[in-house]
């Protein structure tokens, strides 16, 4: 279980990186507000990068300053993407942004209250998850046009739905045989690669 847990790693990093190439390619064919699906994939390739260097490094970086930031930047992208989508005030940039600030210190501020990253995890996935279903609610209503990126908005509601329980429900599963718990890393690891799968079949079908 535990050799297939790393080959799901290394697929999803693998895909992402794929991802991120063709993005780069197809960026002129991008519009202004569809950037923000960029934004997101250049944010969690810097992520998942960074933190598969500092451990192949043995850098002195743990954890607990890289989760916060990756908590941050993963709610203040995405929520952007359905921001720019929905067509909605700046000013719900201005919410977002100071929630994203909450996620990057909340364990600090509310340490006293055992508040922990694992919260502010779950509370910007719920968060996220509203934007994106109201966003296809509205696709739905329009029901004309064409949205290239509709398969993707699809996706980042069911993995992030589904990463709320993960995220909520990761510590009482440690107190299973480690199969079980990596059985359900498993799942997101490859619910990432068909996120990132539908991100280069979006960018393949691009055209001028």
């Amino acid at each position: 279980m535990q050799d297939f847990f790393e080959i799901t790693v290394n697929l999803a990093r693998f895909l992402l990186g794929c991802a991120v190439i063709l993005a780069l390619t197809k960026y002129k064919l991008i519009s202004k507000n569809e950037k923000w699906y960029l934004f997101y994939l250049f944010f969690i390739f810097f992520i998942e990068y960074f933190s598969y260097g500092k451990n192949i490094l043995k850098l002195n970086i743990g954890n607990a300053f890289l989760y916060p930031v990756y908590i941050a930047g993963e709610f203040f992208t995405v929520t952007g993407i359905f921001i720019k989508k929905l067509r909605l005030k700046k000013s719900y940039f201005i919410i977002t942004g100071i929630l994203s600030l909450f996620f990057l210190t909340g364990d600090k501020i509310l340490s006293q209250y055992q508040y922990n990253n694992d919260y502010s995890k779950a509370f910007s996935n719920v968060i996220i998850v509203g934007f994106a279903g109201y966003s296809l609610l509205q696709e739905i209503k329009r029901g004309a046009g064409k949205d290239d990126f509709l398969n993707v908005d699809k996706m980042i509601f069911l993995y992030f739905a589904v990463s709320i329980f993960i995220f909520m429900f990761q510590h009482q599963l440690l107190e299973f045989p480690i199969d079980y718990f990596s059985a359900f890393w498993i799942i997101n690891n490859l619910m990432s690669c068909v996120l990132y799968s539908l991100f280069i079949k979006t960018f393949l079908q691009l055209k001028k």
